[in-house]
């Protein structure tokens, strides 16, 4: 399998556009978490982790940012 850049980490806008400079098919899914203790920023999603499948395309799994909240 040819080497696919490593996003985990970056906000997903930054990854979708390095992944689309470098020609990689993906598809996404999205972690939620199992309480909605805290709330989530629906628009801003990050890079939980990355899994390169038998054909070549990437899994990519995002998480929603946690809003700061002040007391």
């Amino acid at each position: 399998m040819d080497r696919c850049p490593d996003v985990s980490g970056y906000s997903w806008d930054e990854a979708a556009d390095i992944l689309a400079k470098a020609g990689i098919a993906y598809t996404t899914v999205i972690s939620r978490p199992t309480r909605s203790f805290f709330s989530l920023e629906a628009e801003c999603f990050y890079v939980l982790r990355q899994k390169q499948l038998e054909d070549g395309s990437l899994q990519i799994v995002l998480a929603a940012r946690l809003r700061r909240e002040v007391s």
